[in-house]
């Protein structure tokens, strides 16, 4: 495939942010910002690393006592990060929670018992969503539900609780809903369900298609599906409330999966074009390849938290720390538990070096 670079886009704005990317002089083709993704040689290996760059083109393996890490997420600032892994200790998936500045990981689900995977923040980035499951011996299975963990007091509270298997949740962006994927008889769906009334709408399902990983950016939710029951190569479809379309750079012939939006256009995404998944960015216009994640092996699970973002993020930490209404997040950067003068420093040493 022909690797271009990209040109740049909207400048920042604090009021509306929008993400900018590498100018025509750059040697690199990448939206300015973090980006996370994991890389394995193949699933049933056991093998995966997790990666984060930063926006310097810095690139730092997130690594401890723990293997097969994956499906990384950004918090409020690009400094927290959740993502699960396997405990080597007690051989369970569990969720991990890591600070970029400390270096602190923190198993947050240790010793549960449980298996606990696709960890996603909530837009304030105070509470996470995840999948839970247990060993039933009455259905001879697994039993997976949703949980959420209150970050502050380590509490879990059980959102769903059946014998259907829910997956890969993910919040709204005003955290009202939680969009997930529901499987029955080995064939998933995308479901959506209301945080007030517990009332679960089917948002997508197609007969003897799997549809699954839903990811929200603004007013659009984003998921991978099969092509068809006969073509299960994944594509990536747009939701915006009314219509289901697929995106452009969609190809009957590979896979296209594990959306990472940017904007209403511009997304990081991985396909097989190429043989084993790499990642690609699409600007609206064209698609290309990230060189850098671009190997021989699989490299999946894209997130990205955009230079714009941290503009944005420090000047409404700076008015929450003088006191003034402020939008609810987490503004504890160095993640030692408490909000103070030294966040907005280290907030805008993140700034300065962008």
């Amino acid at each position: 495939m022909k690797k271009r670079i990209l040109s740049l886009f909207t400048a920042a704005s604090l009021i509306a942010p929008a993400v900018s990317f590498t100018s025509a002089n750059s040697a690199e083709n990448s939206p300015k910002g973090w980006l996370m993704w994991h890389s394995y040689s193949d699933y049933s290996a056991l093998d995966s690393r997790l990666f984060l760059r930063s926006p310097q083109g810095e690139i730092t393996e997130i690594s401890g006592n723990f293997v097969h890490a994956m499906n990384g997420d950004f918090g409020s600032s690009p400094t927290d990060i959740v993502f699960m892994a396997i405990d080597k200790a007690a051989d369970e998936w569990d969720i991990y929670r890591y600070n970029s500045i400390s270096g602190k990981i923190t198993n947050l689900t240790e010793k549960s018992g449980f298996r606990n995977e696709d960890p996603k923040f909530s837009p304030d980035g105070l509470n996470i969503v995840f999948k839970r499951g247990y060993w039933d011996n009455s259905r001879n299975d697994f039993t997976y539900n949703l949980a959420e963990m209150n970050l502050s007091s380590g509490e879990i509270t059980m959102i769903t609780d059946d014998t259907k298997e829910q997956a890969m949740p993910y919040y709204s962006e005003d955290g009202k809903y939680i969009y997930y994927s529901e499987y029955v008889n080995g064939i998933s769906s995308i479901w959506r369900l209301d945080r007030e009334t517990s009332e679960k709408s089917e948002i997508f399902a197609e007969n003897g298609v799997t549809a699954y990983y839903p990811v929200v950016k603004g007013e659009n939710m984003y998921f991978s599906k099969w092509h068809s029951a006969d073509n299960r190569n994944d594509m990536i479809m747009r939701y915006n409330g009314g219509k289901i379309q697929p995106m452009p750079f969609n190809s009957d012939n590979t896979n296209c999966s594990d959306a990472c939006p940017l904007n209403d256009t511009a997304m990081i995404y991985s396909s097989t074009l190429n043989s084993s998944y790499d990642l690609f960015c699409y600007d609206g216009n064209e698609s290309y390849s990230l060189d850098f994640a671009s190997t021989d092996k699989n490299e999946l699970g894209a997130a990205f938290y955009s230079t714009d973002e941290i503009l944005e993020y420090a000047v409404d930490l700076q008015e929450f720390l003088l006191g003034a209404d402020a939008p609810k997040a987490n503004y504890d950067v160095d993640g030692n538990g408490v909000s103070n003068c030294f966040d907005l420093i280290y907030a805008r040493k993140l700034m300065s070096g962008v």
